[in-house]
């Protein structure tokens, strides 16, 4: 075939030569003899080449799980639309069916996806499944090596076994109207960098209503607490002395003895500041109407509650970091001045996101690993799901805070450069440079921790007459009554365990 029209453009080249050497301004000779030879030239290979077909076709796609049928449950109702999602997606390519459970995971769904708290209690009960070697294989396409360190090394694991696939990362920052803080007419210059500043400007300004749920009060509280109680460490320097001192990794409680410490001083100025900002939060339904209404001109949201502003009030909005400290208490209570007064900030995470997990009684584990890493592809899944502004998907890989990535996070409706605040302000989150960052309770008992905290400090907010440190002094003996239906020594095992030793 490839000779043929080879040949074909040799006579049409010899034809256009002669067209050349007999034109003449004027004279109709060019169409008689010119053209006549091309026509004849293709007409004699056309035939040629209409009889030759090719011999191969493109072979279809691989679908090694072709009739393959997966059961997927959630641990929140709220996840089934996008457990959805992600199952018809994947079904669709490989000819396999994918069945979302009406009831929550019970540990024998194939595939579940879950809150990083809730991994520990089914690992520790021997229901998952464990990731397979060759996904943490940085040759392997799902590119571990770009998975953050937090998620790599602690939220996917339990003990020294990997058990998840991050599914969505989670997202929480400092949101502002850019009108109420143009420096004019008394009105502040620049958005609060530390707690105590944001509990300063509420009275003039006005906060989002108080979280509902205990997760997400939790959420703001410990990422408050976490930035008084000990300075933000490098990973460079003094990283490898420090990672020998059990002490240094110390937050909800004391790994050495078990004992929490929500009575020590950091935990009772953050609960003060939470109540001092209580009769400033908007009575509106929802941060989005807060901000919408103006009744909330500042405050922490979470990418969920920013996706839910709508792009109207988005374009006038502005981002920043999560508030910080410039002052940490010492191990003896001490107030200590940060180094020059700059913002400390100490990462808190696994609070929100979510992740994917196999049944050990799975029948195809193989299909259901290749649905978690296929939703989490660092080319396609996890950059998809960072623009459905609807899941509040966060950055759980390096790459979704590359500037390639960029445009996929322009459907909160903020302006380009807010836009970059808002990645860059992640990025500060996820703890990229910060070895001592903290990390939510997921010990198999948290679920009684998070409640008996959740009530001490709702009655705080509410009870102006009560004093922050009676308060948390009442929280510290509720968490120290509910470890202690235990025997210590196996609280203290699981409690090291949950913080990676």
């Amino acid at each position: 075939m490839i000779g043929n029209v080879l040949e074909l453009w040799r006579i049409v080249a010899t034809a256009t030569g002669k067209m050349q050497q007999i034109y003449r301004p004027g004279l109709p000779k060019f169409v008689r003899a010119g053209w006549p030879a091309i026509f004849a030239a293709i007409a004699a290979f056309a035939p040629v080449g209409c009889l030759e077909r090719p011999t191969t076709i493109d072979a279809p796609p691989p679908r090694p799980f072709a009739g393959a049928v997966l059961t997927v449950a959630v641990a929140d109702p709220s996840d089934r639309d996008l457990a959805r999602l992600l199952g018809r997606s994947w079904a669709a390519r490989n000819g396999a069916e994918v069945r979302i459970s009406e009831t929550p995971f019970d540990g024998t769904a194939d595939v579940a996806l879950i809150p990083p708290a809730d991994l520990p209690k089914w690992a520790d009960a021997g229901r998952l499944g464990e990731v397979p070697a060759e996904r943490r294989d940085p040759a392997d396409p799902y590119r571990w090596d770009d998975v953050l360190r937090p998620y790599a090394v602690r939220l996917t694991t339990w003990g020294d076994r990997t058990y998840a696939l991050p599914v969505l990362g989670e997202g929480m920052v400092l949101v502002y109207r850019k009108d109420a803080f143009d420096g004019k007419d008394g009105r502040p210059a620049g958005p609060p960098a530390t707690w105590d500043e944001l509990a300063a400007v509420a009275p003039k300004l006005g906060l989002p209503p108080l979280p509902a749920t205990a997760d997400r009060l939790q959420a703001e509280f410990f990422t408050a607490a976490a930035a008084y109680d000990r300075p933000a460490v490098g990973r460079l320097g003094a990283s490898d002395m420090l990672r020998e001192r059990e002490a240094f990794f110390a937050f909800q409680f004391d790994p050495k003895t078990g004992d929490p410490r929500l009575g020590t001083p950091a935990f009772v100025h953050v609960a003060d500041l939470f109540r001092q900002m209580q009769s400033h939060r908007s009575r509106q339904p929802d941060v989005g109407a807060a901000f919408r209404t103006g009744e909330a001109k500042v405050g922490v949201l979470t990418l969920a509650e920013l996706g839910r502003i709508g792009p109207d009030t988005a374009e006038g909005l502005g981002v920043a970091p999560l508030p910080g400290a410039r002052f940490t208490f010492d191990s003896a209570g001490n107030r200590r001045p940060t180094d020059r007064e700059l913002v400390n900030r100490v990462p808190y995470l696994g609070w929100g996101g979510r992740l994917g997990v196999v049944s050990a009684s799975c029948a195809n584990p193989a299909a259901a690993w290749n649905l978690l890493a296929d939703a989490g592809m660092p080319d396609r899944g996890a950059l998809e799901l960072l623009a459905d502004t609807r899941w509040g998907a966060g950055p759980y890989r390096t790459s979704q805070l590359e500037a390639r990535s960029r445009g996929r996070w322009y459907g909160y409706g903020l302006t380009a450069t807010e836009t970059e605040r808002l990645t860059t302000a992640l990025g500060e989150n996820v703890g990229l440079g910060i070895e001592n960052y903290r990390i939510r309770l997921r010990t198999p008992n948290r679920a009684d921790l998070d409640a008996a905290l959740d009530a001490a400090l709702r009655a705080l907010l509410t009870d102006q007459a009560m004093k922050p440190a009676d308060a948390m002094t009442k929280a510290n003996a509720d968490w120290k009554a509910i470890i202690d239906r235990q025997p210590r020594d196996a609280w203290q095992k699981v409690a090291r365990k949950s913080l990676g030793f």
